[in-house]
């Protein structure tokens, strides 16, 4: 599901959430404030396509009740 780019959007989250702390250690509070920004937009977008990919997978066979 989640492709073979996984690994280097993991990285770059990692990167920017330093670059976060260390804007903000800094004094750089603009900057620490946007890229904040950025990384809340980019998970809130992964976990809607996460929720969007669940609802329309076909129901595994592990979560099916049983008698159904």
């Amino acid at each position: 599901m989640y492709g073979p780019l996984n690994g280097v959007r993991i990285a770059l989250v990692t990167l920017a959430v330093i670059a976060v702390a260390t804007a903000s250690a800094i004094g750089q509070t603009l900057g620490a404030f946007i890229l904040a920004a950025a990384v809340g937009m980019h998970a809130y977008g992964w976990m809607y396509l996460k929720r969007k990919a669940q609802e329309s997978a076909p129901e595994s066979p592990s979560t099916l009740e049983v008698g159904r």
